[in-house]
């Protein structure tokens, strides 16, 4: 007669903050400061109007960063903070020259060209910010404590958990919840942003787009399956928080919805798939693909 011993089993749902280690916390944060960085639209001087005014456009006139765009002083500021957050040198202070700029410029830009694909970058860095600047304990904002660190990247996971939830909320909401039935309608958008695409470029147009748009109105229930698939993984982003496993594969399926979006209404969303691959992806990895053996008896 053989008897097993006794192991205490996780919990399959795992809310709040993972057990990172340092490495993985500092690889993270690494990633995330070079994204930050180039995230920035620092070329500010095509926004001189606020003719969609857009959150704190509504009260303040942020056109002077048209007048007057971020120098190398000001951009080395942001840099030299950023290394420092790198490093886990009292974030709540050397985050707060990228957030604030990230925030500033990502208001104006908005609130003229109404752009969206790096919106998430700002929230995740204003998440942050947050966490960092207003620890339990003082002793924390200085050098915080690998508590801190974990909660920094358990707020990352909840601002992008919402962000898709939210978006697939809204694409409901405005059509009444009739979204996937007026799929169909989508062929216009398509031809809308690819010629628009090329007003701006002048790169042709691919001949296969006017036959994709063309087979999203002869076979609608075919379109239907496929964008729904993209609004269903939009309104499941909150699995991500489940645990390291559900955070890799919903990770992987965000990063294929926006592969699928940029190949087909060439719509880009480089930074939403790079942030998906920095904290949901490749930090768990290990444990969405190990394979544990069987149980001796």
């Amino acid at each position: 007669m053989s008897a097993t011993a006794s192991t205490a089993k996780t919990p399959w749902w795992q809310p709040g903050p993972i057990d990172f280690s340092k490495s993985e916390l500092l690889l993270m944060r690494l990633f995330f400061a070079v994204m930050v960085f180039f995230n920035v639209k620092w070329e500010t001087a095509p926004y001189t109007t606020q003719r969609n005014p857009t959150g704190l456009a509504h009260f303040i006139d942020f056109t002077w960063l048209a007048h007057h765009p971020p120098g190398l002083v000001w951009k080395g500021i942001v840099a030299a903070g950023l290394f420092c957050y790198m490093l886990g040198i009292a974030p709540g202070a050397t985050l707060a020259p990228a957030a604030l700029t990230a925030l500033m410029i990502g208001t104006l830009v908005t609130s003229k060209a109404m752009q969206h694909s790096w919106h998430l970058v700002t929230l995740i860095v204003l998440a942050q910010f947050i966490v960092y600047a207003w620890p339990k304990r003082r002793a924390d904002w200085l050098r915080p404590s690998l508590a801190v660190h974990r909660l920094a990247i358990y707020a990352t996971t909840v601002v992008f958990a919402a962000a898709y939830v939210v978006c697939g909320v809204v694409k409901l909401v405005n059509s009444d919840f009739r979204w996937i039935q007026k799929v169909p309608y989508l062929s216009v958008q398509l031809l809308k942003s690819n010629w628009a695409s090329y007003y701006d470029t002048l790169q042709p147009v691919a001949p296969w787009l006017d036959r994709a748009t063309q087979a999203i109105v002869d076979y609608p229930n075919i379109a239907r399956l496929f964008f729904g698939a993209g609004l269903l993984i939009e309104l499941l982003g909150f699995v991500i928080l489940i645990n390291r496993a559900w955070a890799f594969w919903g990770g992987l399926a965000i990063i294929a919805l926006h592969l699928s979006i940029s190949k087909v209404m060439d719509l880009h969303f480089e930074y939403h798939m790079a942030a998906a691959l920095v904290f949901l992806v490749l930090p768990n990895v290990r444990h969405a693909l190990r394979f544990r053996a069987p149980a001796s008896v």
